[in-house]
């Protein structure tokens, strides 16, 4: 952490929400393949690349690569040399049917706006694999959650309880966590494994 810091390579907030998440999920998500969805500057793809000595893949996936994703994967492996090995970085769109990404595949998102959450557990659950997503950017239009809960519960509840469900229905065991609220006022943790 303090050679990000040092070199500016990322936001501090960033930094504190990646480390807070993977401190949560590590245990549970783990996988000898772990794919970090809508993945940005990657980091939490990266820590489990460092700290997981299990995990002997990452595979950081999104639309764009921002130059912040080089630069870690460069500050991590001056650390940890291991980790460069274990980095597979792809700019594309996250999808339904990648046969890159083994059954059974550790899922993760920090951040992963509206809907692309709802993909990221898809994905999860087409390869019978654990997930772990940091939910963030509630769409009202795209809500499936039932009205009652909605009003009840507000929306950003309501959404997370029908993703619940949706697992559950999926034969997840799920746990509901957060990451402190100074980090990210956006903090719910998700986490689901397979029973």
């Amino acid at each position: 952490m303090h050679a990000l810091a040092r070199d500016y390579v990322l936001p501090t907030k960033e930094i504190f929400e990646c480390f807070e998440l993977f401190a949560r999920i590590r245990k549970k998500t783990r996988r000898a393949d772990v794919a970090d969805f809508c993945c940005g500057h990657g980091l939490l793809g990266i820590l489990f690349a460092m700290f997981e000595k299990s995990v002997e893949r990452v595979v950081l996936i999104d639309r764009t690569e921002p130059p912040s994703r080089q630069k870690l994967i460069a500050c991590a492996t001056a650390i940890a040399p291991w980790v460069e090995a274990k980095i597979e970085n792809r700019a594309e769109k996250i999808s339904l049917g990648d046969e890159r990404i083994p059954m059974g595949a550790g899922v993760v998102s920090a951040h992963a706006c509206g809907s692309l959450s709802d993909l990221c557990i898809d994905i999860a659950i087409e390869k019978a694999g654990p997930v772990a997503i940091l939910p963030c950017c509630y769409p009202k239009r795209a809500c499936e959650a039932p009205q009652a809960l909605q009003m009840v519960f507000g929306m950003e509840a309501a959404y997370d309880i029908h993703r619940t469900y949706r697992l559950e229905n999926a034969r997840y065991n799920v746990q509901w966590a957060a990451i402190p609220p100074q980090i990210s006022p956006m903090n719910r943790v998700l986490c689901g494994t397979k029973k």
